[in-house]
């Protein structure tokens, strides 16, 4: 049998009993939930255990010769070696990897099971853009796929693949952002707060249109306080381009310490993995029926399309939108486009009235 004992650190331990060859009852331990040990593993372990005794072998070869587990954060250690060689974007996957996969680390990777995939989608979804979670689960792929590839693992098929989880996929039709109003109650509150952190990001969020990512690894050489202009540079899914530094901008630009080579650094000088949780809190807590709202709900990540949505009804075109956000194609962009004013009446009263 298995047993299961829960440690005071809330770890688990776990133990399988088996008869040796003398019919004596042996106990041993197999490892604990945080090296990536499973109940099913230890199943898996003990039918061994038994099938080695049936046929008149020392099961104690097995228990002092059991591997290690290769867990799911070591499929990750060898994958971004990997990614740093060849993807240009292996930062954002690091990201993802450490700040949102982080329940499934130490799992051994072969037991990880479709369902595991669906359950960290929905709980995900909970607090980031569907394009994040799409993201997540793709890097989550890629991680396995390079493991099966690379004879990681054997016998293994990936849980992701295939259709056995459902990838979320934006809602291009219609785009959730704040009012002026909003915006304006927004960015109050959090300027009146202790840590001045969150309002830094969301100022400069709100007033470039720019990805959180592209912000928070923004450093001070790609800040141009002459011409005025701040360059993010290229991602896999965004162009590289120059954004004009509005007013507010260029004030907390040059006003904020420069001792790091990140502009809005954490605490250890290091490049910001994610907006403060208190960020979302403030968010719920300001706009009625927000938590309720699922896909229309106000994130970090609308900061974006309320840029791109003022743009729109202020008038700029849709090529004018696309630059600005960095798209590579003009199909992300189409969003925006029924907010802009109509000028087609206008258009054809003056070609065809004035006939």
């Amino acid at each position: 049998m298995v047993q299961i004992y829960s440690k005071e650190n809330g770890d688990i331990s776990y133990y399988i009993t088996y008869k040796d060859l003398q019919n004596k009852l042996k106990r041993v331990k197999i490892g604990e939930k945080s090296q990536g040990i499973t109940e099913h593993y230890c199943y898996r372990k003990r039918s061994e255990l038994i099938n080695t005794v049936r046929l008149g072998e020392d099961p104690q070869q097995i228990v002092k010769g059991r591997k290690k587990l290769f867990s799911f954060k070591n499929a990750y250690e060898d994958y971004i070696i990997w990614a740093k060689g060849n993807k240009s974007s292996w930062d954002r996957d690091e990201q993802l990897f450490r700040t949102h996969m982080i329940s499934l680390h130490e799992y051994n990777l072969i037991d990880l099971k479709p369902k595991d995939f669906e359950a960290l989608k929905q709980k995900k979804l909970q607090t980031l853009s569907v394009r994040s979670v799409e993201y997540m689960l793709a890097v989550a792929r890629q991680i396995i796929n390079h493991a099966i590839k690379n004879e990681l693992v054997k016998g293994y098929n990936n849980p992701i693949s295939g259709g056995r989880v459902k990838i979320p996929k934006p809602d291009n039709a219609k785009v959730a952002f704040l009012s002026q109003v909003q915006a304006d109650n927004l960015l109050d509150l959090l300027e009146n707060r202790e840590s001045k952190t969150s309002y830094y990001l969301t100022v400069l969020l709100l007033y470039t249109g720019a990805r959180f990512i592209e912000v928070a690894t923004l450093k001070w050489n790609d800040i141009n306080f002459i011409q005025r202009l701040i360059y993010f540079k290229p991602t896999k899914n965004g162009n590289a381009r120059h954004v004009y530094m509005t007013d507010l901008v260029f004030e907390i630009l040059q006003n904020l310490p420069k001792n790091t080579n990140f502009v809005i650094p954490d605490t250890n000088g290091k490049n910001m993995l994610r907006m403060p949780r208190q960020w979302q809190l403030l968010v719920d807590e300001m706009i009625e029926g927000n938590i309720e709202a699922e896909k229309y709900r106000i994130t970090v990540h609308s900061l974006r399309h309320t840029h791109a949505s003022w743009m729109a009804l202020a008038g700029a075109d849709i090529l004018q939108i696309k630059e600005q956000l960095g798209h590579k194609k003009l199909d992300m962009t189409l969003r925006y486009a029924h907010l802009i004013p109509s000028q087609r009446h206008e258009v054809v009263k003056g070609i065809f009235d004035g006939v």
